[in-house]
């Protein structure tokens, strides 16, 4: 990287030719829920969720309620070269401070030397950053707090939809806060209080708190499951957060038809209310990240930069919100987030210039992360090698000579 005339390129390099397209660096997802298999303590080496946050140009993902072990241990595996996905962050399992989980998570906190044997547990398994979620008393939050300063580990936290609990996250120091406050309107007293905090913003809008879920505008608005990625690599969404209460589980098409539609100035008053105090938030100075909350993997975060730009924020601070705010968050915008001489090889080529409209983000043509060059069509691996793709699971299954892909389209078209 760097001008035409003081860079040598070597003869046999492969080249591209990309005029008319957009380089850009790779997405940060700051809040993508794309561990696979939750709960299951399965890790197969091959992820399609993973594929499909790189084939919509994921080239960095943070994820802040996963798996535990395997968690660690996929992200150590992608760092190796050794499974194909975006670079990933994870808190593993999340601090949580409340009995009767489902998932058996809980942690008793009842003293500073409670939260010092968590973090050294964190630590221990490879932890850098831990998610404080629902612990029921202040002190608690300020303890581990405290043990994960001592420790030099990160806290990551969620107000959980209770306005005073993320203003506590606020006051208290924590790196981040998930999710948006629980409001339409940020008056003044909070955008300065959020700005001399110091504490980066993912507001994830694609699930909106206190307000319809954003994405339900997009399955209102948009057709995405007909996309040709949505069929190569995305089986299954997030369907947990259904308003009809379906399986945690379904096809795109199926969560599409049990969405809510309701009228455009409903819309108005509720998500892009949220969405133009985000705008105030970053005209203050505060570090807004872009999180997909993995609704659908990989495509989700389009979704959520388009209901960014609902509230009026321009495309150059949304693309800068999912690309190096998100590295300077976690530290490593010295390696990440934008183009430069001596930052590792995360970018993506688009077909289209997301300036003129943030919904030409959407044209992922090419994906390389870590040096290593995807077509997103297909995700075979190119450029200095080689590598088709190798089938899914359900790819496996003999279809005895039938192509259901085309059956698939028309199924997309309404046939």
């Amino acid at each position: 990287v760097g001008p035409a005339g003081g860079v040598a390129i070597p003869a046999s390099a492969k080249v591209y030719d990309l005029s008319g397209k957009t380089v850009m660096p790779g997405l940060f997802d700051a809040h993508g829920h794309i561990d696979c298999c939750y709960g299951t303590s399965v890790m197969p080496q091959k992820h399609a969720v993973r594929y499909a946050a790189l084939a919509y140009g994921v080239t960095t993902n943070f994820d802040p309620y996963a798996n535990e072990l395997s968690s660690y241990e996929t992200g150590e595996m992608t760092m190796a070269g050794l499974m194909v996905g975006p670079r990933w962050l994870t808190t593993g399992h999340v601090i949580y401070g409340r009995s009767g989980k489902p998932d058996r998570v809980f942690n008793r906190i009842d003293s500073i030397e409670d939260a010092r044997a968590i973090t050294r547990r964190k630590a221990a398994i490879g932890g850098q950053i831990l998610k404080s979620y629902k612990l029921t008393t202040r002190a608690q939050k300020q303890w581990l707090l405290q043990a994960a300063n001592e420790s030099g580990q990160m806290i990551d936290a969620e107000g959980a939809g209770h306005f005073y609990d993320n203003v506590n996250v606020l006051l208290d120091g924590t790196s981040t806060l998930e999710h948006n406050l629980p409001v339409a309107t940020y008056y003044d007293d909070l955008l300065q209080l959020f700005k001399k905090s110091n504490t980066a913003n993912t507001p994830t809008l694609i699930v909106t708190f206190g307000e319809l879920f954003g994405e339900n505008y997009i399955y209102q608005t948009q057709e995405p499951w007909k996309e040709s990625k949505v069929r190569n690599f995305i089986p299954g969404v997030n369907n947990a957060y259904n308003p009809i209460m379906g399986p945690s589980d379904a096809p795109l098409y199926v969560r599409g038809m049990q969405t809510i539609h309701q009228a455009d100035e409903l819309y108005d008053v509720g998500f892009r209310s949220v969405s133009r105090s985000v705008k105030r938030l970053d005209d203050a100075g505060v570090t807004i990240n872009v999180g997909s909350h993995g609704q659908s993997a990989g495509i989700a975060i389009h979704w959520e930069m388009q209901l960014l730009a609902e509230g009026g924020m321009a495309p150059m601070r949304i693309l800068r919100a999912a690309t190096i705010n998100g590295a300077k968050t976690w530290g490593l915008d010295h390696q990440l987030g934008s183009i430069e001489p001596g930052k590792l090889a995360d970018l993506i080529v688009l077909d289209r210039d997301p300036l003129v409209d943030i919904k030409n983000a959407n044209s992922v043509r090419y994906t390389m992360v870590n040096g290593r060059l995807y077509d997103s069509e297909t995700m075979n691996e190119i450029g200095n090698r080689d590598k088709p793709r190798t089938k899914f699971f359900w790819e496996l299954t003999d279809q005895h000579g039938i192509d259901w892909n085309p059956a698939w389209r028309e199924v997309g078209r309404g046939r």
